[in-house]
Parts: structure tokens; sequence; C-alpha cells
């Protein structure tokens, strides 16, 4: 077991987007005029990053046989790790992230007071939820999300786009629509993107009940392209509700051409391409509405 094999097994690269998407969804409301919102932000930003890491190593156990026929070189798939290890990291992290989440709610507590924690704690217990629900068989759902084709991409996606909401209720606004707009947006583009990696990995998801699995793998191509109209679409909604102001959908740009290219290489079944510029749009997107926040504050 060496240090690559850990990063590798919690997605090192995905955590660390993670952990800027939080004071990213902090400056999408404004946080940069705001004062005293260092402790709130480190203290979100961790817990988010111990939660990505705990639930990546819980993803790879689950996964584990199919790994070994789509992605052999993994740690778990491949033996660098062994399951106990992976299992003992996993529930660190989860304990980690909730502790951070107790942290979270005393500092709230204590320096500002009237239940200001709550919409934290309550998506924190949202991401708790879809999570137990895309891994668990029976938890609530029978089989998992991760098993039912749209709906397990869906999940996963809307996780990853929660932690927009949550960097922007470190700040006292993860009830404001611009936030929720913006993730759903985020949500859009990875849905596509998750079911563009569906259809890479057929030939090992005997056991998952997959989009691709279900319908085919053309079909689930068109159904990506749909969420990534959508995502184009949703991009466009903060302006059309007067959220921001229309001049600054020039920020937006990058990401709306990358969206508009990604259905070349879908239609023709290039799908490492599609994914790689579904990520690509994902990123511009994010920075785009970071600088739609950043505007008023330097200027």
């Amino acid at each position: 077991m060496t240090g690559r094999d850990w990063w590798t097994l919690a997605r090192g690269v995905n955590v660390i987007m993670g952990m800027l998407t939080v004071p990213l969804g902090a400056l999408i409301v404004g946080a940069g005029s705001q004062d005293n919102i260092a402790i709130p932000l480190i203290l979100h930003t961790l817990s988010v990053a111990f939660f990505m890491a705990g639930w990546n190593a819980l993803n790879d156990l689950k996964d584990i046989n199919a790994d070994r026929i789509n992605h052999p070189t993994r740690p778990l798939a491949s033996g660098a790790i062994s399951e106990q290890a992976a299992k003992k990291f996993s529930w660190i992290c989860f304990i980690l992230s909730t502790i951070m989440l107790g942290g979270i709610i005393f500092h709230a507590e204590k320096t500002v007071g009237n239940l200001e924690w709550l919409d934290s704690a309550a998506i924190w217990g949202i991401a708790l939820i879809l999570m137990s629900a895309y891994e668990f068989d029976g938890i609530p759902f029978n089989p998992c999300l991760k098993k039912s084709g749209l709906y397990g991409n869906l999940s996963v996606s809307g996780l990853i786009a929660v932690v927009i909401v949550f960097g922007a209720a470190a700040v006292g606004h993860g009830t404001e629509i611009l936030p929720w707009s913006v993730a759903i947006c985020a949500m859009m583009i990875g849905s596509s993107r998750e079911i563009i990696k569906d259809v890479e990995d057929m030939d090992g998801d005997s056991e998952r009940n997959t989009l691709p699995m279900k319908i085919g793998a053309e079909q689930a191509r068109m159904v990506a392209w749909i969420c990534a109209l959508l995502a184009f679409i949703s991009m466009g909604m903060p302006f059309a509700l007067d959220l921001l102001p229309l001049g600054y959908i020039v920020f937006l740009t990058p990401a709306l051409i990358s969206l508009m290219m990604v259905k070349a290489p879908i239609v023709k079944g290039e799908d490492t391409k599609a994914s790689k510029m579904l990520k690509r749009a994902l990123l511009f997107g994010l920075l785009g509405f970071t600088a739609t926040g950043l505007i008023p504050i330097l200027f």
C-alpha cells in the first residue's frame, strides 16, 4: 500500500474539486464581501472532503467485482489495498465529516445563534440519505439507486451538485434560489457525464441495471445529450429570473460553448471525449458563476 494507492482510493482529484466547490458556492452568493467567514468555510470544506473520500472508498468496495473488469488497476480491484483497510478508511472519513458538522453547529450557535446552522445540517443529512440510497439495497430503495438506471445517475450527480449549496450555506445563503439554480445546472451536467461513463463501463456492469444496460448504448447517449441540453437551458435560469445581470452571461460563454459542442462526440459514440468535455463544461460553469459573484465586489 502506497500513498498513491490511498489517493486513488479516495479519488483525490475529485475530493480537491469538491473542496474547491465549497468556497465557490460561497463566492457565487457574494460571500467575498462578508466578514468572519473563514472558520465556517474551513469546517464546511473539511466536512465535504472527508465525506467524499469516505464515499469514494465505499463506492469502490461496493463495485469491486465490476472494477476487476472495468478498472482492474484500481487499488481494491488490484489488491493493493485490502477490503478491510478500505472499510476502516471509509468509516474514519465519515466520522471525521460528522465531527466537522458538529464543529459547524457549535461555531454557528456560539457566534450567530438562531439555528443558523440548520440549513447546513439539513444539506449534510440530504447528502447522507442520497449516498445511502445510492449504495445500499433497501435504504430506502430495493434495489439501491446505483442499480436503477437514470435515478442512480441523478442521485450521484445531485450529491455532487449539493456541495454548491453547502458552500452557500456556510455563509448563511443556503436557502436562496441562486445557489440552488446553479446546483440544478451542475446536476444536469453531472447526470449527462454519469450516463456516458455507464456506457463506457457496460462490459463490467452485469450486476448493475444501468441506463445503457436497460435501453442500449445509443439511446442512453441520447438521454445524456438531453441532460446536457437541460444543463444549457438551466445555465440561463439565474438570468431569466433576474438573479444576475444579463450582461454577466459572458462569463458563462465557455461553459455554454462546451455544452453545445458535446453533442458531436455523443452522437459519434466518442464516450471518453464526451465525458472530458462535460467535465470541462462543469468546471467552466462553476468558474463563470463564481466570477458573477466576484465582479460586484471587485468593481
